[in-house]
C-alpha cells in the first residue's frame, strides 16, 4: 500500500533539509511505495504565529479554515496525505490545522511551543524532553542526530566528474557564517584562507570550496585570495537562490570540513559517511541544544571539532565512529514508526472519511 507524505517548510534550507530527512526516513520504514510532496508556506503576517497556533489547537473546522487562509503557500496536493511533516514555528500552525482537517497523522520537528500533546502524533527532537509532561514524553522521539535531505549515493554519482578531473585527493570546505553563537570576523576568514593553502600544500590535496547565504561577499573574496588552480579544483561562491548546491562536492570529497553554525550543514556532511571536521571562529559562544548536538556527534566519532586558528596544524585521523550515522537512522526509524503506528490505531477507530481540502492562498 502506498503512502503520501506532505512536507511543509518555510523556505529556510536547514528546515527543509531536516523535514525532508524525516520524510525519507518514513519512506524507508514503509513497505510499500511512498510519494513525498514538499510545499513552501509562510504566514501572511509572522506576528500572527502565536494566535494561529492557538487557533489550530482548538481542533475546530472554523479555526482550521482561519489558519489555512492566513497562509500563503504552493498548491496543496490533490490527494490528502497520510502524514504531514514540518520543522519551524512559521509552519507549525498550518501543520496542525491541515492534519486535523485531513484526519491524518503528523510529525513536528523541534519546538512545539505551548501546543497540547494531542495535536501532534510524533515530536522529533535531538534529545529527550525529560522535563515535559508525560503526554509529551510519550509523543517525543529523540533523534540524537539531525536528519537531512542528503542522498549519499546520488551525491557520489554527482561528484564522479570532479573525482575524474582531480589529480590529487579532494577535500571539501563548506562555509557558513554567523549564527548559533558563532560570529566570524575578517581575521577569521584570513586565518581560514591561510590554513586552507597551508593544508593543501602539506597534504597534497585540492579543495572544493562553497560559501552560503550566511557567509557574505567578504568571506568569499578573502578566501578566494588564498586559493588558486593548484590548491582548489572548484569553488561555488553564493550569489543567491540560483547558486548551485554542494551535493557534488560532498560526493567527490574524501574529507569534509564545515563551519559549525548550521547543524543541518554538519549533518549533511555526516550523512556521507566520511570524516567530518567542524570549524569555529575565535568569537564563538555556542550554548544549549546546538552545543549538545555537536558534542554528541564528537563523542560518537562522527565529527572532529577544530578552532579555525588551529587548522593549519591539522593532521588526518582514522575515521572510526563508535556508532554510525546509519545506525542512528535505523534506531530512529523503528521508534518513529512505532509511535506513528500507535497513533494510527488509536485515531483510526473513530475517524470518518477525509473531507475535501481547505483553501489556502497561493504564494
Amino acid at each position: 500500500m502506498s503512502q503520501h507524505i506532505l512536507v511543509l517548510y518555510d523556505g529556510k534550507p536547514g528546515h527543509f533539509s531536516q523535514a525532508q530527512g524525516v520524510a525519507r526516513l518514513l519512506a524507508r520504514g514503509h513497505r510499500g511505495a511512498t510519494q513525498i510532496r514538499a510545499i513552501r508556506a509562510r504566514p501572511k503576517l509572522k506576528l500572527l504565529n502565536r494566535l494561529l497556533r492557538l487557533l489550530a489547537a482548538m481542533n475546530q473546522p472554523w479555526a482550521q479554515r482561519l489558519v489555512s487562509i492566513a497562509y500563503r503557500c504552493d498548491e496543496l496536493p490533490d490527494i490528502a496525505p497520510d502524514i504531514v511533516v514540518s520543522f519551524g514555528g512559521n509552519v507549525l500552525a498550518l501543520n496542525i490545522a491541515l492534519s486535523q482537517h485531513w484526519r491524518c497523522r503528523n510529525v513536528v520537528i523541534g519546538n512545539c511551543y505551548s501546543l497540547p500533546a494531542n495535536a501532534v502524533s510524533a515530536n522529533v527532537t535531538a534529545f529527550p524532553t525529560a522535563s515535559a509532561s508525560s503526554a509529551w514524553q510519550q509523543c517525543n522521539v529523540s533523534s540524537r542526530v539531525a536528519l537531512c535531505k542528503t542522498d549519499a549515493e546520488k551525491n557520489t554519482r554527482a561528484g564522479s566528474l570532479l573525482s575524474e578531473q582531480a589529480e590529487r585527493p579532494l577535500w571539501a570546505m563548506l562555509v557558513g557564517g554567523d549564527g548559533s553563537g558563532l560570529r566570524s570576523q575578517e581575521s577569521d576568514w584570513h586565518q581560514l584562507g591561510q590554513a586552507m593553502a597551508a593544508v593543501a600544500t602539506r597534504h597534497g590535496i585540492q579543495w572544493l570550496l562553497t560559501t552560503s547565504r550566511r557567509s557574505g561577499q567578504q568571506a568569499g573574496e578573502i578566501l578566494g585570495g588564498y586559493l588558486n588552480e593548484k590548491n582548489c579544483l572548484s569553488s561555488i561562491v553564493y550569489q543567491g537562490a540560483s547558486s548551485p548546491n554542494a551535493d557534488a562536492y560532498l560526493g567527490a570529497a574524501e574529507r569534509v570540513f564545515c563551519t559549525e553554525d548550521s547543524l543541518s550543514m554538519v549533518s549533511e556532511a555526516v550523512a556521507m559517511h566520511k570524516p567530518v571536521i567542524g570549524l569555529r571562529p575565535a568569537n564563538s559562544v555556542i550554548r544549549g541544544s546546538h552545543l549538545r548536538s555537536l558534542l554528541y556527534l564528537q563523542s560518537q566519532g562522527l565529527v572532529e571539532r577544530w578552532a579555525i586558528a588551529d587548522l593549519e596544524s591539522y593532521l588526518p585521523s582514522t575515521f572510526m565512529p563508535r556508532r554510525s550515522y546509519e545506525q542512528h537512522l535505523d534506531s530512529l526509524c523503528q521508534r518513529l514508526q512505532a509511535r506513528l503506528s500507535i497513533t494510527e490505531s488509536v485515531e483510526g477507530e473513530a475517524l470518518p472519511a477525509r473531507p475535501a481540502m481547505p483553501e489556502v492562498a497561493a504564494r
